[in-house]
């Protein structure tokens, strides 16, 4: 070859001036020994690790999903009882075990963020409510996960005639013998002076009240088949 000869990056056409440099048959740079891919010309493709199957991926995080559901009573933002029960005692006769902020109430796969577990979110109480039978706080949530903030803003149950309307975002502190927790949405909330400043973690409240908050337990419960019974009333003291 004329050493006078230019050479152009394989593939390419001579006009595009994708020049070699001198003494380099070395396809990835062009002739100012910039990287450059057209695609197919990285060598160090033949030796990476193969790729997982996106597809594979995609169906068993489905089917992870599909189980937990199946598992689980509802998905919240949990507080931490002691920091929310040292600022608001409850006054009536069962206080909540695990206070919270419901984000889907039997939820399907669509309104289950498993990799989201354990994400964090401000919580800012603005109001007080209590009918002698349901206790509760009127509350503002930002989610650091943007589809848990979207699930919470679009979450909507049927009122006292059935029609269905937005749930107020809330928390149930306590209920009397006999109420559910439910009717905490149907309070009349008084605002308060000045609101109060809570944190809350993105968790799964499994049937039999045991919360779960990472992904890797509830694939570990996949895979030993078990399948967990409901507990009547296992989040009220």
């Amino acid at each position: 070859m004329n050493n006078n000869e230019k050479r152009f990056v394989p593939g390419t056409n001579p006009k595009w001036g994708r020049e070699l440099p001198d003494e380099d048959n070395n396809s990835l740079v062009d002739k100012n020994c910039n990287n450059w891919d057209n695609g197919y010309n990285f060598d160090e493709r033949d030796h990476e690790e193969p790729t997982k199957n996106s597809f594979e991926d995609i169906a068993k995080d489905r089917e992870l999903a599909e189980y937990a559901k199946d598992q689980i009573i509802y998905a919240g933002l949990f507080i931490d009882p002691g920091d929310i029960y040292d600022k608001f005692p409850p006054s009536l006769s069962h206080r909540i075990r695990d206070p919270h902020v419901t984000t889907a109430y039997r939820p399907g796969v669509e309104k289950l963020f498993l990799d989201s577990l354990d994400s964090g979110a401000s919580i800012r109480v603005i109001g007080y409510g209590n009918n002698g039978q349901n206790e509760g706080l009127l509350v503002e949530v930002a989610a650091d996960d943007p589809a848990i903030q979207k699930a919470l803003n679009e979450r909507i149950a049927p009122d006292s005639t059935g029609e269905l309307k937005s749930v107020p975002t809330h928390i149930t502190l306590s209920i009397a013998e006999g109420a559910e927790a439910v009717n905490t949405k149907s309070l009349i909330f008084e605002p308060l002076n000045t609101p109060v400043e809570l944190t809350g973690h993105y968790e799964l409240f499994r049937k039999d009240g045991v919360l779960l908050s990472d992904k890797d337990t509830i694939r570990k419960m996949q895979e030993s088949g078990r399948s967990f019974p409901e507990v009547e009333d296992p989040d009220r003291l």
